[in-house]
């Protein structure tokens, strides 16, 4: 813990309501956390229900949780409960803030700029949701730094989705249809393996929602792929493609037992693979939607079910080929039609005149002749790899039609172009000096 400043000194933001904070605004973090009572009043407002809100931070029955980020902590155990506090209005104050630790990228912190790490169009360009959902979950970073790697991904996607979950439960819903025509089988001999199959799922069902109460995402997560085990354990011991034909009392209670798991999958799949468990209901001719303890319902004999297909798909790829996939999917998100090109127009700058701003250490202020009337000012992240003498009189490409906007308090209206190549900033530039203002075609 250590003393925050309220105020800023920036024009961007809200005014400090405080005597002697003239000219200055609030901190982001001293004001933004009540956006969470706004978002709920607004919310409600669309829906038709604007007292709904009220509901959900006056009942005391109601439960106020958040899920942020090691670095916001003081934002929402102190000042958050502090502001809902000072109204003396009886606000419901966060009853958990459970926190992540770092997830990090192929063991490099995570930046869009530098294209270190996957954001979501990206990643639904490549695989379905509930690839990532299961991957993220599993490797949630709750007690330490984590690290995402294409090897884990393969890892939890093959292993745990495809080859342990998917498995059983394709398995048990093809032996049902090809065996008992889509029918639940009557349990004829329930044995003690079956009884004990009985008992796992009722404790693993306990245990994911313990997990899940506590905000052990990664645990509860577990918990998913042990029930899975379990029943491909439970089939493989009682081998019922062999028992259907010498003793079909036994295979009928063992896939009566193996369907009670599938169901069970359908409703504790939900919070982690909504999409997997809304299929599951499809197949198991199920309401599409389902309380909790309908997790422990068994299915009744004679319960229609429908032909399943394999919910899961196996990635035959290596960890290469999956980064290029990643950049072939940003190639394809990022594409522009011609018309959107040519809209943007280029050309070659002169800096006449360069300056630090104070307070930063990594922008310069940049004025730049484009052969208009005046000069403009562009603000960029280099003063970490060029003195400002150094830029004097070089020219480059600048982009000129952009919105301007404030950085740092300097309007910045235009953005120069340049690479990056290991770590170093290299400018575009025309290779001999030409007229500034000469359009780039």
């Amino acid at each position: 813990m250590r003393p925050r400043p309220m105020t800023r000194d920036s024009e961007w933001g809200i005014p400090a309501p405080f005597e002697g904070a003239e000219g200055k605004t609030l901190y982001v973090w001293f004001e933004n956390v009540l956006g969470y009572v706004s978002a709920t009043i607004e919310y409600f407002r669309r829906k038709g229900s604007p007292d709904g809100w009220r509901k959900f931070w006056f009942d005391k029955d109601s439960k106020v949780l958040c899920f942020i980020g090691k670095d916001n902590i003081p934002f929402h155990t102190i000042i958050f409960p502090a502001l809902l506090l000072a109204t003396h209005d009886g606000y419901n104050l966060p009853w958990n803030v459970s926190t992540n630790e770092w997830l990090n990228f192929g063991g490099q912190k995570s930046s869009k700029s530098r294209k270190i790490g996957i954001w979501i169009d990206e990643a639904l360009e490549m695989f379905p949701a509930d690839y990532w959902r299961y991957t993220l979950m599993a490797n949630r970073p709750e007690t330490s730094d984590t690290n995402f790697t294409w090897r884990i991904f393969l890892e939890k996607v093959n292993s745990d989705l495809n080859d342990t979950l998917g498995n059983f439960i394709h398995r048990t819903l093809t032996f049902i249809n090809n065996y008992y025509g889509g029918e639940v089988p009557k349990p004829e001999l329930i044995d003690d393996l079956d009884r004990e199959m009985m008992r796992i799922i009722e404790e693993q069902i306990r245990r994911v929602e313990e997990n899940l109460s506590g905000f052990h995402i990664q645990a509860a997560t577990r918990g998913i792929i042990e029930l899975a085990r379990e029943g491909n354990r439970y089939l493989n011991e009682k081998k019922p493609w062999k028992t259907i034909k010498s003793n079909p009392e036994s295979a009928a209670s063992t896939l009566y037992v193996a369907a009670q798991i599938v169901k069970a999958f359908s409703v504790i799949l939900e919070p982690f693979m909504p999409f997997t468990a809304e299929k599951i209901r499809r197949y198991l001719n199920l309401p599409k939607k389902l309380s909790w303890r309908d997790a422990v319902e068994p299915l009744k004999p004679g319960h229609k079910i429908a032909r399943a297909e394999p919910l899961f798909e196996k990635i035959d790829a290596s960890e290469d080929e999956l980064q290029q996939m990643l950049e072939d999917a940003r190639s394809s998100l990022q594409k522009v039609s011609f018309e959107e090109f040519s809209r943007i127009d280029l050309r070659v700058g002169t800096i006449i005149e360069v300056e630090r701003i104070p307070g930063s250490k990594s922008l310069l202020k940049l004025t730049i002749d484009i052969g208009a009337a005046k000069p403009k000012t562009a603000v960029a992240g280099i003063a970490e790899h060029y003195r400002p003498e150094d830029l004097l009189n070089r020219q480059i490409a600048v982009v000129t039609n952009l919105e301007p906007r404030k950085i740092f308090g300097v309007n910045s209206e235009v953005m120069i172009l340049a690479a990056e190549h290991g770590g170093e900033i290299v400018f575009i530039q025309p290779e001999k000096p030409i007229k500034a203002g000469s359009k780039i075609r």
